[in-house]
């Protein structure tokens, strides 16, 4: 378990050193498929490119499979290294195990990448957990590759969230801030692990918090002013759950180097999301960004390749 959250990137292609560039599909790049082109490349790369030592991250491509016929799925590896220390056991706070500097504890996340068939934007779409994003540094080195592929292609990558059409249409109508509990001594002897305390703020009835708000909770004051806490220690998370048509969807606020806003795939005390949940899911999130600029999805392109097809 552990909580996972969704970073999209949107790729766009057109033409170098031009004043006035001209578009390309992901789907045509002067003949090529950029679904082709990056699941040859992906199944080429090994630990040797993916490693980042400068950064002291582990990534690795665990596997890469043509999941649907325009979106290609990757399981991978992510974890740091370079600090010793000990492995503990949280149940009982004994430690079980040491790590070394060059040992690095892994945790599994998955990146997918969508391709219309016609349309101008193809979307990267990666899981994020508390050990890190691997689809983060596969689509760097992917641009990194491309760029070396072609004289004449550029590719753009941009950073975008389903969360921020929500932020202009939706209503914000709960908003929750998480801190780490303490374990603590209380009467009679008795000692209390705490794990996580939740801070939850909704509007009074009838009434609605300001869509201004929604940026200021990146500030550590607001937010403890909202929950009405005196303070919060610096690595507290902020949630919001925003409504928009009936629908309720809740996203975590990023900071100032993170995306601004991101959906919550699933939370600490739940499992990660099927495989098949979360490329509905993904499905969902590029078809309403691919409305949102004149483009589409069609459901069968994302639909799974059944054995013999």
């Amino acid at each position: 378990m552990g909580r996972r959250v969704l970073t999209v990137s949107e790729l766009t292609f057109h033409q170098k050193f031009k004043r006035n560039p001209e578009s390309y599909a992901p789907a045509d790049l002067e003949g090529e498929d950029l679904l082709d082109v990056f699941d040859t490349w992906v199944h080429g790369i090994d630990v040797s490119q993916t490693h980042n030592e400068k950064r002291q991250t582990w990534v690795s491509v665990k596997s890469v499979v043509r999941y649907a016929p325009r979106v290609v799925l990757l399981d991978l590896l992510v974890g740091a290294y370079g600090e010793p220390g000990e492995v503990v056991d949280t149940s009982t706070g004994k430690p079980v195990g040491q790590i070394e500097d060059h040992e690095a504890p892994t945790g599994q996340n998955r990146a997918l990448l969508f391709v219309p068939e016609r349309g101008e934007r193809a979307y990267f779409l990666s899981e994020e957990s508390s050990r890190g994003s691997a689809g983060g540094r596969i689509l760097r080195l992917f641009k990194s590759h491309f760029s070396q592929l072609t004289d004449r292609i550029t590719m753009e990558t941009s950073t975008v969230s389903e969360g921020e059409a929500w932020r202009d249409a939706a209503e914000l109508t709960e908003v929750e801030v998480r801190v780490t509990g303490k374990s603590s001594d209380v009467a009679d002897g008795l000692t209390v692990k705490v794990g996580r305390i939740s801070y939850i703020a909704r509007p009074e009835r009838k009434q609605r918090f300001p869509g201004s708000l929604l940026d200021a909770l990146r500030r550590t004051d607001v937010a403890a002013e909202v929950v009405s806490v005196n303070e919060l220690p610096e690595d507290h998370d902020v949630f919001v759950t925003m409504t928009r048509d009936g629908r309720s969807k809740k996203f975590q606020l990023g900071t100032e180097v993170t995306p601004a806003i991101r959906e919550l795939l699933n939370d600490s005390d739940r499992d990660p999301l099927t495989t098949a949940t979360l490329v509905e899911t993904c499905t969902e999130k590029v078809r309403e960004l691919s409305e949102r600029t004149g483009g589409e999805w069609h459901t069968a392109w994302s639909t799974p390749i059944t054995q013999g097809d």
